[in-house]
């Protein structure tokens, strides 16, 4: 029987949580669907206002990447996410990611080049930085986003360069985000949903 998620907006912190929630447990029977309930409330948000500034605490929603490898990345991620959110300076328009310190040693292995990793806490440090403006979205041109633009010299080029995050405010301090990735033939796909959290 062909089943789908539930696509009203409600208005309330809460109560799109769990639309967000819903839409993640249903991806695991029909991802395409998810994503599409996703970028529903994705189009609902507006830009966020004020700016973001400091430490958000960050959660992956959902992730459609290539058949085989996104089953894998998901069961990982169960496992093991070491990403943990994002930092942003407002006045600089600019921020960077936030890991888990036992990821570091694995982090240097996938980017043996990269040099731009900076200490934070004892638990975690901060990498891939990037650079923030308001603009269309890649495929919601008709709505303005927060664009989180990777592509800066200091990140590794064949991959990290090649993502572009677009943020939306969906609830007072709840954001929902979507990862973009350029692949080589020059396609841009969407490729996850995140959620950020003011810390």
């Amino acid at each position: 029987m062909h089943t789908q998620v539930e696509f009203r907006i409600a208005p309330e912190k809460a109560a799109i949580q769990d639309q967000i929630y819903a839409a993640q447990s249903f991806a695991k029977r029909n991802r395409r669907e998810a994503f599409d309930a996703l970028n529903l409330i994705f189009r609902a948000g507006v830009p966020p206002a004020p700016p973001l500034d400091g430490r958000y605490r960050g959660e992956l929603i959902a992730l459609d990447v290539a058949p085989g490898l996104t089953q894998f990345a998901e069961t990982m991620a169960g496992r093991w996410m070491p990403w943990q959110g994002k930092t942003f300076d407002a006045a600089r328009g600019t921020g960077d990611n936030l890991f888990t310190r036992d990821s570091l040693a694995l982090a240097h292995v996938y980017w043996p080049l990269y040099r731009a990793y900076v200490d934070d806490t004892p638990q975690t440090y901060r990498a891939f930085a990037f650079r923030t403006y308001l603009g269309p979205g890649k495929s919601d041109p008709d709505r303005t986003v927060l664009k989180i633009d990777y592509d800066l010299a200091a990140n590794p080029k064949a991959t990290i360069r090649r993502v572009l995050d677009e943020l939306v405010q969906i609830a007072g301090d709840l954001y929902l985000g979507k990862a973009h990735l350029h692949w080589w033939w020059g396609r841009w796909q969407t490729v996850a949903y995140f959620t950020l959290n003011k810390k």
